[in-house]
């Protein structure tokens, strides 16, 4: 651990000895580093090997309307759970470091890092080791590392209600929970909107999915769905942290999101569709919603947030969250992370044009995958 020379704060920064070529040096084949590497690269989940071993975190790409001051940057909505990620990987000396976080949001040019600090968090009967979460094989500890995994989204108090939904249904339940808990301007219609896609999308084809029409494009349903897409890249970080509670596949895009069927249904929410048109006469569903959306709206009124229809906003409703608003500190030099393997992070010429690409590609992924 160092402080950055160039960072006029003074913030610890988390940093590990390197090799030659730029590799973290793992000293001892156990090393917290190594197993990281060995459990979570191998599991494609580099973002913990990464916190570990070098401090930093980063992510180049979103879909985001920077005119829309009424949703809240994916890299604000999430932060909170990668601080409480953050306490969880760096344990003991934790509170007196900070993570550099490359993350885009408008007004964001990526020349400095974003140095946020871990976030206390409080799991029931105490914070297990990595040790214990990572290698320990005894079934009780599989229990502790789903605690974990719902402190670092500050929803323990909804565990029961999580674990009586069934796979894969209920990752998405425990992102929605947190997503409308934190952001105040998500209204009943994007919960009907979010519950109907789910269900509707165990029930069709990739041709059926590719052949959907859409009447027009919203820019708000874009960014929700993207919102969305992105918690489940922090549920995979999450879950790779806490030693792999939930089985991979339950929150894999696939299985629970569809970016083109949920803009058909947010247009149909929208235009005041009732939920049995939503589910497309399918009665089966039916139940299924009520019971996803009892949950969701349960867990949200445990925190005081009363989830209502966008009939029942004040013109003035602006939200919870600014565009502003984070626990960061930002550091004053680009401290040479222009390196190869990350030219997003480069000022030069072709800057705007790789940006323009990683768009593209995330676009695509979003509607056509």
């Amino acid at each position: 651990m160092s402080s950055d020379p160039e960072s006029k704060q003074g913030v610890p920064i988390c940093t590990e000895p390197e090799s030659k070529q730029g590799v973290p040096i793992c000293t001892e084949p156990e090393s917290k580093q190594g197993v990281a590497r060995m459990h979570h690269i191998q599991a494609e989940s580099y973002l913990v090997y990464s916190i570990v071993s070098s401090g930093e975190i980063e992510c180049s790409n979103t879909l985001e309307d920077e005119l829309d001051q009424a949703l809240p940057s994916q890299a604000f909505v999430y932060r909170p759970v990668r601080q409480r990620v953050y306490t969880l990987l760096l344990d003991d000396i934790s509170a007196s470091l900070a993570v550099k976080e490359w993350f885009v949001y408008p007004g964001n040019p990526l020349r400095h890092p974003d140095l946020v600090r871990p976030l206390p968090m409080i799991i029931p009967g105490g914070t297990p080791s990595l040790k214990s979460l990572w290698l320990n094989q005894e079934p009780a500890v599989q229990a502790r590392r789903l605690d974990a995994l719902l402190a670092c989204f500050n929803l323990s108090s909804s565990r029961d209600e999580l674990l009586a939904v069934e796979s894969p249904l209920r990752a998405l339940c425990c992102l929605l929970i947190y997503l409308f808990v934190q952001v105040d301007t998500l209204c009943l219609e994007d919960l009907h909107a979010f519950v109907a896609q789910a269900l509707c999308l165990q029930g069709k084809s990739t041709a059926q999915l590719v052949d959907l029409q859409l009447e027009y494009i919203s820019p708000r349903a874009v960014q929700l769905g993207s919102l969305l897409v992105r918690g489940l890249t922090t549920l995979a970080l999450v879950n790779s942290a806490c030693g792999f509670p939930w089985k991979t596949s339950e929150f894999m895009p696939w299985n629970v999101f569809d970016g083109k069927l949920f803009h058909l249904k947010y247009l149909q929410s929208e235009k005041g569709y009732s939920v049995e048109a939503l589910l497309e006469q399918n009665r089966s569903w039916l139940t299924r919603f009520h019971n996803l959306k009892a949950v969701v709206c349960k867990a949200c009124m445990k925190e005081n947030r009363r989830i209502v229809g966008r009939g029942h906003w004040s013109s003035h409703h602006t939200g919870r969250w600014g565009r502003q608003g984070s626990s960061s500190h930002r550091t004053s030099s680009a401290c040479g992370h222009s390196g190869q393997g990350q030219p997003w992070r480069d000022q030069g010429p072709g800057k705007k044009e790789h940006d323009k690409f990683s768009i593209l590609c995330f676009f695509f992924f979003f509607f056509f995958m």
